[in-house]
């Protein structure tokens, strides 16, 4: 899915490589329990979702085999009176379907009275968590995280992400601005956004300071737009891919099915 790959490029980008305002969670509303891909008629849960008493996200666990018990990510939130202090990662990089290789990553957060304005990146190297490059994050008069801006851990510039917003409660689009050696920064992606009515479960299943856009949307992404500038050469031309997505809804109008691209997945509340 289209998050997943998001958060396993930022993982495995720490070697070279989120932005919040702290936004309470409401224990009262459904919570997204499981995500289960399902193929000719069967079911195999792909994701699973656990909450602390408060209702934020404790543990985030997606699957290579479920059957098997084996684990592509988890991520691990510790908090501090409500304020995420901490997070966790193991990602598998094996390339295997009967085995697994983890690497650990872990992020540290600092504020600015309840608002994250920084995120440190560490890889445990040799039982060591290093410090690989850390995000900075900047904020509109509306509160709105309107650029984050990436440095490696000597500060260099290594890339940064602009983002607009429509209607105070939806991404409308994403600039991906990247640094290459010694030369100036260039726009190398932009993706555009369409969205439904309807509520979108996953600003719970993750923190508002990670996997933009789908943690803090109000509603579902329906269409992605993405125009990438990284030509092979200057005579190509830059190329543009579309995305859809689909959602069956139950009644508080949360997704309880979602077609992407023709690969169709089921989620489940508690």
């Amino acid at each position: 899915m289209k998050h997943q790959l998001y958060f396993l490029a930022i993982i495995l980008s720490l070697a070279g490589c989120a932005k919040d305002k702290i936004v309470p969670q409401h224990a009262s509303s459904p919570k997204l329990m499981s995500v289960k891909a399902q193929t000719d008629g069967k079911e195999m849960i792909q994701e699973e979702y656990r909450y602390d008493e408060n209702g934020n996200i404790k543990t985030r666990t997606t699957y290579k085999d479920y059957a098997a018990g084996l684990i592509s990510t988890k991520t691990t939130y510790t908090y501090d009176e409500g304020r995420l202090v901490q997070k966790d990662g193991q990602t598998d990089i094996s390339g295997s379907t009967a085995a697994t290789q983890y690497v650990y990553s872990r992020s540290t957060f600092e504020y600015s009275g309840d608002r994250i304005i920084q995120q440190n990146h560490y890889l445990n190297t040799d039982n060591h968590y290093e410090l690989r490059s850390f995000t900075v994050y900047t904020y509109d008069h509306k509160d709105h995280p309107v650029k984050q801006t990436q440095y490696s851990p000597d500060g260099a510039l290594v890339r940064y992400t602009l983002l607009t917003f429509e209607d105070d409660n939806v991404v409308a689009s994403e600039e991906y601005v990247q640094k290459t050696g010694h030369s100036e920064a260039m726009l190398s992606l932009k993706r555009h956004y369409r969205h439904d009515s309807k509520k979108n479960p996953y600003r719970q299943v993750y923190h508002s300071i990670e996997n933009i856009p789908f943690s803090i949307n109000h509603n579902n992404i329906t269409a992605v737009i993405t125009i990438n500038y990284n030509r092979p050469s200057d005579a190509a031309p830059d190329t543009t891919v579309t995305a859809h997505t689909n959602y069956a809804y139950n009644n508080p109008g949360y997704p309880t099915l979602m077609n992407e691209n023709g690969n169709e997945f089921v989620l489940q509340y508690q």
